[in-house]
């Protein structure tokens, strides 16, 4: 679960709290004996932890940004404007990965973030390999309609 974290997070210096969060989120779940397939609830649990911890440092660095910007270039020859742009537009494409069903959130992250191959995809998740390229198919095309949609 650390690992899962550290991948996604490389900037983060607290990966252990966001563990600890999930366990949390787990513990208080009063039916957690009926999940058939703990292994792909525990993380979807951690997905939506990850997504709650994105959302506090993106408000949190927008702050910071609003303070310091002031029209120079920034490091790397990048105006802020340009920078603004570019987070604004990966806020836009994480919202999209948002707006597709938990299931293909969850295929989606695992392949694309975790390096798990859609076979061990399919195998982690009792599921056929079909399914899970259904999933990746059904989650590719949505974020590239949405990727078109704001060109």
């Amino acid at each position: 679960m650390r690992r899962f974290f550290e991948r996604r997070l490389k900037a983060s210096p607290d990966p252990e709290d966001l563990v600890q969060e999930v366990f949390i989120r787990l513990i208080r779940q009063e039916h957690i004996g009926d999940v058939h397939n703990l292994d792909g609830y525990v993380f979807q649990v951690a997905a939506n932890v990850l997504r709650d911890h994105a959302k506090r440092w993106s408000i949190r660095r927008e702050e910071v940004n609003h303070d310091t910007l002031d029209g120079d270039t920034l490091e790397g020859g990048f105006t802020p404007e340009r920078v603004l742009s570019g987070q604004e537009s990966l806020e836009r494409l994480i919202g999209a990965l948002y707006e597709l069903p938990p299931r293909t959130q969850a295929i989606f992250t695992l392949y694309h973030f975790e390096g798990v191959t859609q076979v061990d995809i399919a195998r982690r998740l009792n599921m056929p390999i079909s399914t899970v390229e259904k999933h990746m198919s059904r989650a590719n095309r949505h974020l590239l309609a949405h990727v078109r949609s704001r060109e």
